[in-house]
């Protein structure tokens, strides 16, 4: 992506306590954007305010909130979500309580308001299914095979139709193995590669389910917070699209697995040792996905294109964790 900025925006970023979002601000605030970062009520009231970066907390399934945050923003990039694909299977209603009805409560307050705010809405790849030839692009057919992805697919559905009828300007970011150093997840369900990557630093053992040689696409987060920054900055991406977020490399999960084995080795001397086990019998059939994306569509209207390697980025991780525990009691 081009290091210049088009224009300084006013740019808001809902789930801001979750992974991506800290990574993004940070990003966003480096290029000049004010910033404002809403999470969902965890107690009354607004958590921080300085003075670029905006700090509050909202019921987004509320249109007044919706009215009272896009006011005067250029941009919301809408990264709030529950990710977890167990909960969304147990409890489908709840799950689109917490993911597609602050979407609808976004539209409806887009409908009211007297400018069409640029939406930027954090979606899944997984939406094509389990059977597709790869890989995966644009067009693409979807067979969204589970809640959470049928939850993901309509809301993007809904920005497409609300930017058809003028309320917003939307687009959807269909984002693959999202890995690498960011804010802490409270979901354990999701991000199978920093789960691994954690027990590596702490020498445990890394399970590995049976041959390990389900094939997924691994993207860096730095290289998704570009794809973010690009998508708020660009006018060509919109229109209601999706496009895919994605390296365009495959690799299997025991290879992956591998990786991190060699570079916790060579960070810290100690031997991880892959443990193979069983698959759980409930393992959902979108785990059993062979996935490999194609992001020219995207490259070509932004220019953005991803950066870190699979190798460069588990490599990465093990050097930021050493600076880390490095670094002085007080700076930390």
């Amino acid at each position: 992506m081009s290091a210049r900025s088009s224009n300084r925006r006013l740019v808001v970023v809902t789930g801001a306590r979750g992974y991506i979002a800290s990574v993004l601000a940070r990003r966003l605030s480096d290029r000049g954007h004010a910033l404002r970062l809403v999470s969902r009520p965890l107690k009354k009231g607004r958590i921080a305010t300085d003075l670029r970066i905006e700090s509050l907390e909202a019921d987004l399934g509320d249109e007044n909130a919706w009215l009272s945050l896009m006011h005067g923003a250029d941009a919301i990039i809408h990264l709030s979500s529950r990710t977890d694909l167990r909960a969304a299977e147990v409890d489908p209603d709840g799950d689109d309580v917490i993911n597609v009805q602050p979407i609808r409560a976004l539209v409806r307050a887009a409908a009211k308001a007297s400018f069409a705010p640029k939406v930027v809405f954090a979606s899944t790849v997984t939406i094509v299914g389990t059977t597709h030839d790869n890989p995966v692009d644009e067009r693409t057919l979807d067979h969204a095979c589970s809640v959470y992805d049928r939850h993901k697919l309509a809301s993007e559905m809904i920005l497409r139709e609300a930017t058809m009828q003028g309320h917003l300007s939307a687009c959807s970011l269909r984002l693959s193995n999202v890995y690498g150093l960011g804010g802490a997840s409270a979901n354990a369900n999701r991000g199978i590669l920093n789960i691994m990557l954690q027990r590596a630093a702490a020498g445990e053992v890394l399970t590995l389910f049976g041959k390990g040689d389900y094939i997924r696409d691994f993207i860096h987060v730095d290289d998704v917070v570009d794809a973010f920054t690009a998508a708020v900055e660009r006018d060509e991406v919109g229109g209601g699209n999706h496009y895919v977020i994605s390296t365009g490399q495959g690799h299997t999960l025991a290879e992956a697995y591998r990786l991190i084995a060699e570079q916790a080795f060579a960070a810290t001397g100690r031997r991880i040792e892959i443990q193979r086990v069983a698959e759980p019998p409930d393992l959902h059939p979108i785990e059993r996905r062979n996935f490999i994306g194609n992001s020219s569509l995207f490259r070509r209207l932004t220019g953005w294109q991803p950066r870190i390697s699979l190798e460069q980025g588990i490599e990465g991780f093990f050097a930021a964790t050493r600076t880390r525990s490095e670094r002085p009691a007080h700076q930390l």
